[in-house]
């Protein structure tokens, strides 16, 4: 039997492929989840919502109680009714906006590079993805490299800030450009309560044509939850709860019970949010001693999420990774698996414990002076 056309050429993503090729000896600088497990409070709100919660399906957009809350945190002029959608994980939600939208030819504007999924939800949903550079060192966003490939069949424009592989930040100002082009907008936050320096600016309100995803999984370790949310005005919600209700019905009660929890138990979870961007910044800090000594590469500090993107000697960067993660038992991600200006780079994930990381690296670097590169 052949599988359906709209998966011709479609695979495991690199980043699974790499994460498939570990050992019991691998040292893990690819995976791209928090190193952080829940405190003694954290079990607590889980245990509480496991034993007091429904076990019932909520509405297709989610627990009303829990979408008035997602509206109170942003405290913005959005309607917990109509506009609001809990989904199960922040991918689900980006696959029901696809469907909702792209069709056959319809053109979506990805970063190069950009996170591994924008490319192929818009094969599957049978449209065309248009890839908008994002420039090394630095990786800032010029708004023209975005604007200048609009045409009209676009109609889905992503942006990703803090960036996964890249860990930059859109200044405001870009991302009010990209807000007033005219096509819709995805702005993925997955990654916004992780920053250094000043927290990111959101897309939330910029414009009527925004939609804003965000989740649970990276700020508060959930991965395994799969709870994230949508948020965009009536007029464009109303699709995408409609390819929602057919992808998943809803979002776990479980994870949408506990959410809640956590948002009330306010004092605990500003908390635990410094706790977790203290925790990464030592981690940060970790990574790039490492990579300047070991790996002799100047990178700018990444201003978010827990990735650096790291320049390695000219070669395939394919074969690299799986050389380091079968030689020298170190994973990382080759930099081409998030476009193709990420050839010549690799993403090292510093989600790890300092020694970890460390030790990581200095395998790379050993691996790389005896090789000769």
């Amino acid at each position: 039997m052949k599988p359906a056309k709209r998966l011709d050429g479609i695979e495991l993503s690199l980043i699974r492929q790499i994460n498939a090729l570990a050992t019991s000896e691998s040292l893990n600088l690819g995976i791209g989840e928090p190193n952080i497990e829940p405190d003694v409070t954290l079990r607590g709100l889980a245990a509480k919502a496991a034993s007091s919660g429904s076990w019932h399906y909520s509405a297709n957009a989610g627990h009303l109680s829990l979408r008035k809350k997602i509206v109170e945190r942003m405290r913005m002029d959005f309607d917990p009714k109509t506009e609001i959608c809990v989904t199960a994980g922040t991918e689900e939600g980006l696959y029901a906006i696809f469907q909702a939208y792209v069709g056959e030819g319809d053109e979506v504007l990805v970063p190069n590079p950009g996170f591994v999924s924008y490319p192929t939800l818009a094969r599957i949903a049978g449209g065309v993805a248009v890839p908008y550079d994002l420039e090394p060192p630095d990786w800032n966003l010029n708004p023209k490299a975005v604007l200048s490939k609009i045409t009209s069949r676009t109609k889905l424009i992503i942006v990703n800030s803090p960036s996964n592989p890249l860990g930059s930040i859109i200044s405001r100002q870009t991302l009010e450009s990209i807000a007033s082009a005219g096509p819709l907008v995805i702005s993925d936050e997955i990654y916004r309560e992780i920053w250094y320096d000043a927290p990111p600016p959101s897309m939330l309100g910029m414009s009527r044509n925004v939609i804003v995803v965000d989740g649970m999984s990276k700020s508060h370790s959930m991965t395994g939850l799969r709870l994230g949310w949508i948020v965009a005005r009536e007029e464009l919600m109303k699709p995408i709860i409609t390819a929602h209700q057919y992808i998943a019905t809803c979002a776990s009660v479980f994870s949408q019970q506990l959410t809640e929890l956590i948002f009330d138990a306010r004092e605990w979870n500003a908390g635990w949010l410094e706790r977790m961007r203290d925790q990464f910044r030592e981690q940060r800090e970790a990574a790039m001693y490492s990579i300047g000594h070991e790996l002799e590469a100047e990178i700018q500090p990444p201003a978010g999420a827990f990735y650096a993107f790291v320049p390695v000697p000219s070669c395939d960067t394919v074969k690299f990774a799986k050389t380091l993660a079968t030689d020298a038992a170190v994973l990382v991600i080759p930099g081409v698996a998030f476009g193709t200006a990420g050839e010549g780079f690799v993403r090292i994930s510093f989600a790890a414990a300092p020694e970890t990381i460390g030790a990581g690296v200095e395998r790379i670097g050993r691996w790389l002076r005896a090789s000769g590169r």
